[in-house]
């Protein structure tokens, strides 16, 4: 699971000198988008924090483009430079440090992973949620952290939402040997609450949302079990 792309199969090709990476539409893309509504839909339900179905079609789109990169580049979440898009394909900048989970699981530069607790904590406090905020979706580049796979952006922050996207993010990295996950969670926790101007305490679903996620996410059950049964920091 950590490296099937839901919607689009990508490739990395040179254009006129430059490394790029180019994303096209699977041909399962709407059945999948489909299959995820409905997933966050009933989680919300069953924690009992019910969501309205989240935005696609269109509106995966509209932020992917040049304009809604524009704006998170503003507020601080820088993106991979965007070349080329349309109904089909996405032609953007190559990151070559590759994406956060390879990073962090061959190496042991735990703080980078404070720019990601930042750049969560910074959407949220702009009212809007990633949904799909797994450490995949994040590329590295010469310790700098770049969000890539923006389409699942959606214009509200509820507790559910924010919860969501902390537990995903943890969960996509659940099956770390364990003292690595630890640091690495510490690490997370110290840049969402460390940002401007509030104190206020971590979402308190995503604990259980981190749970659920990661027996989907997990690819080392051995390392996850010993992950699951640790005490987290998260309060």
């Amino acid at each position: 699971m950590h490296f099937v792309n839901w919607q689009r199969d990508i490739m990395i090709s040179n254009i006129e000198g430059q490394k790029v990476v180019i994303k096209r539409n699977k041909t399962v893309k709407n059945i999948h988008e489909h299959l995820l509504v409905f997933m966050f839909t009933f989680m919300s339900f069953i924690l009992l924090h019910p969501c309205s179905p989240l935005k696609t079609g269109k509106f995966i789109l509209l932020n992917e483009g040049f304009s809604s990169r524009s704006e998170l580049e503003k507020i601080g979440i820088p993106t991979p430079k965007l070349i080329k898009i349309d109904q089909e394909t996405i032609v953007e900048e190559y990151v070559e440090g590759g994406d956060l989970y390879a990073y962090l699981k061959n190496s042991d530069d735990f703080g980078i992973v404070q720019q990601v607790g930042s750049i969560t904590r910074t959407l949220h406090d702009s009212g809007a949620c990633f949904i799909d905020n797994k450490a995949q979706n994040y590329l590295v580049r010469n310790s700098e952290i770049y969000r890539t796979d923006l389409g699942l952006i959606q214009n509200k922050a509820t507790e559910f939402m924010k919860s969501l996207d902390i537990g995903i993010f943890l969960a996509s990295l659940l099956d770390l040997e364990s003292t690595k996950y630890k640091k690495i969670e510490e690490e997370f926790l110290e840049g969402y609450t460390r940002k401007i101007k509030s104190s206020r305490s971590i979402p308190y679903l995503s604990i259980i949302i981190r749970n659920i996620a990661s027996l989907v996410l997990a690819a080392n059950h051995k390392n996850l079990a010993k992950n699951l049964l640790s005490k987290s920091d998260i309060q």
